[in-house]
């Protein structure tokens, strides 16, 4: 492709993932679910345990998702858009292989190219990164590695696929700046913020969190301001100071976080880690044992 031909491919990506967004009832300034979005388009998505691809779109008249659950939640949830990128664009089954594996053939092709830009502009459009830097007081002139790692967890996608994004993407950022960012991993933000390492996810929410449910898994943590509560029994206090609290992420089934005021309030999802199986099931809250001992004595 010449570079003619991938602005033409892109502004096309770009205008139909604003109208999936549409089609979901989605707004342009919030953060959404990829998996809930296929669903709402009758797309099945797959949660499979498999250590030799992203993620697999089959067509036909009950099309899926596969996505490999050995891969990061933000990473998987980007697939996830990326594939349903494919549906949109009727391109037919599509295997995509391991990002570091992928044939230089492969990465040149239109179809992925188009589906990259789709998932890209689908999760993290210029409107919502504006709004979502407006309301927590950040601006692009001064970025700082925990501040794109908030951005990111609101968004559902990986630390660096955002940095890429404000780069490539948006341009909302340089090469310096990107080249800064991307100093600093993950791992490293969550052990500053955490004040002890964290190999889990850490998800960062405030009462500007819009848009997609807080999706978690058993052993994660969510860090939240003092005039935060939770209400259900899959979560717990870890601890808390004057300034935050620090929630630990105990078991499947749905929570909700509600602020002090009652004006703001998200729900918290929380799946089995590495949970597989059809992707509409991943919150169910397992059977209390107690219960299930109580049947087995009939």
């Amino acid at each position: 492709m010449n570079k003619l031909q991938q602005e033409k491919l892109a502004l096309e990506a770009i205008a139909a993932a604003l109208r999936a967004r549409k089609e979901v009832g989605m707004g342009l300034a919030d953060a959404v679910s990829p998996i809930d979005a296929a669903q709402k388009l009758g797309v099945e998505v797959r949660l499979i345990d498999t250590p030799s691809m992203e993620g697999m779109y089959v067509s036909g008249d009950n099309p899926q998702i596969f996505l490999s659950v050995q891969r990061p939640a933000g990473r998987r949830n980007f697939t996830c858009a990326h594939e349903l990128g494919h549906h949109k664009f009727n391109h037919g089954t599509q295997y995509d292989e391991l990002l570091a594996q992928k044939s230089a053939a492969r990465q040149g092709d239109p179809k992925e190219f188009m589906a990259d830009c789709f998932a890209a502009f689908f999760m993290m459009p210029k409107t919502a990164i504006d709004s979502g830097l407006n309301k927590r007081g950040m601006s692009y002139a001064s970025l700082k590695p925990k501040d794109v790692y908030a951005l990111s967890n609101w968004l559902g996608v990986g630390y660096k696929t955002l940095i890429s994004h404000l780069q490539f993407g948006t341009r909302a950022i340089s090469r310096d700046a990107a080249e800064r960012l991307n100093q600093s991993k993950p791992q490293q933000i969550r052990q500053m913020l955490l004040g002890h390492a964290q190999s889990s996810n850490l998800h960062i929410v405030d009462s500007h969190w819009s848009g997609r449910p807080v999706d978690c898994e058993v052993g994660d943590l969510i860090l939240t301001t003092r005039d935060v509560f939770f209400e259900g029994s899959g979560l717990a206090l870890l601890k808390s100071d004057d300034a935050r609290r620090v929630v630990e992420v105990l078991r499947p089934g749905i929570n909700r976080l509600v602020s002090a005021s009652g004006h703001w309030s998200t729900f918290v999802r929380v799946a089995r880690r590495s949970f597989t199986g059809r992707a509409c099931y991943r919150f169910e809250e397992e059977p209390n044992e107690e219960a299930v001992d109580s049947i087995a004595k009939f």
